[in-house]
């Protein structure tokens, strides 16, 4: 049972950091985007289409990641170059996304497209030296991979040319623009770089964990990923732990109910479990997380 909890965990925790850790570029340079939901969607959908129509996972993993660049392109051009509100441009890119993957998938079930063809998904690949009970059947490439960039950018962020100029960016972005940095094309590529992350962990979920794609199967996971991006107070090791811990919890809660634990109770209940530790999580200890000073400001 413990070897099965630790693998669901990780297999839960991958999506989210993903998407998490490209977040934190984004608003450490001074860009709050609640459109993670509907990047995830672009991705999922975007992955599976190009995997079910080629054949090919790769090709679908590409075309996740561009599909989600794309959106963020948009988002980006219409917040930082436009001004627009980002809270209300962030809501309309998870709007298009619903709907958009909605009818992508209508028109795929039309034509009888609408599973994966054999090998286009990837499968998991056993790591020497765990146990084989769970690293046989759970670990894949891309966690990782998740893990393996959490002390990557930690650095990056703090010991780096780049991430002085994100930060500077994100906390006085006019101090910024006068010591010579190029504050929009900077604030874009860092959306740029959190949709990639965020299609890629689309991508993950359609063509790894589930091998398919149902309309809506990112579940709510983008504004979870904000609230731990906040709770892990925007440092990736401490973001790594969040995502962590509500991966463990929504992986108990799935394990329980599995094994007829607490039958007696709703089922809704336990799918509630993770996401209402979240929030307490987020209630303790996120009054006292300061954010980027210019984060969610136009400039």
């Amino acid at each position: 049972m413990f070897d099965q909890l630790i693998a669901a965990t990780l297999l839960a925790a991958t999506p989210l950091l993903l998407a998490a850790l490209g977040e934190i570029i984004a608003e450490r340079s001074g860009t709050l985007n609640l459109g993670i939901e509907g990047l995830l969607l672009t991705g999922a959908g975007a992955g599976f289409t190009a995997a079910v129509l080629t054949g090919n996972g790769w090709i679908g993993l590409a075309a996740a990641i561009a599909a989600a660049m794309a959106v963020g392109l948009v988002f980006a051009v219409v917040t930082v170059w436009a001004r627009a509100d980002q809270i209300v441009a962030g809501t309309s890119v998870n709007l298009l996304a619903i709907g958009g993957t909605g009818a992508a998938w209508a028109a795929l079930q039309a034509h009888g497209l609408d599973r994966l063809p054999a090998g286009a998904g990837f499968q998991p690949v056993a790591i020497p030296g765990l146990p084989e009970s769970w690293a046989s059947a759970q670990i894949h490439p891309l966690t990782v991979l998740a893990f393996a960039a959490v002390p990557v950018l930690a650095w990056l962020l703090q010991r780096s040319r780049i991430g002085l100029i994100v930060r500077a960016v994100g906390e006085d972005p006019s101090a910024a623009a006068a010591a010579g940095i190029a504050v929009r094309q900077w604030r874009v590529g860092c959306i740029l770089a959190a949709a990639a992350c965020a299609g890629l962990a689309g991508a993950w979920l359609s063509l790894i964990r589930t091998h398919g794609f149902q309309p809506g199967m990112s579940a709510g996971k983008g504004f979870v990923v904000l609230a731990l991006v906040i709770l892990g107070r925007w440092r990736p090791g401490w973001v790594l732990a969040a995502c962590l811990g509500f991966a463990l919890v929504e992986s108990a809660q799935q394990l329980a109910q599995a094994s007829g634990a607490g039958s007696g109770l709703s089922w809704r209940l336990f799918q509630a479990a993770p996401y209402a530790a979240a929030l307490l999580a987020l209630a303790i200890a996120g009054r006292a997380s300061r954010g980027p000073a210019a984060l969610g400001k136009p400039w």
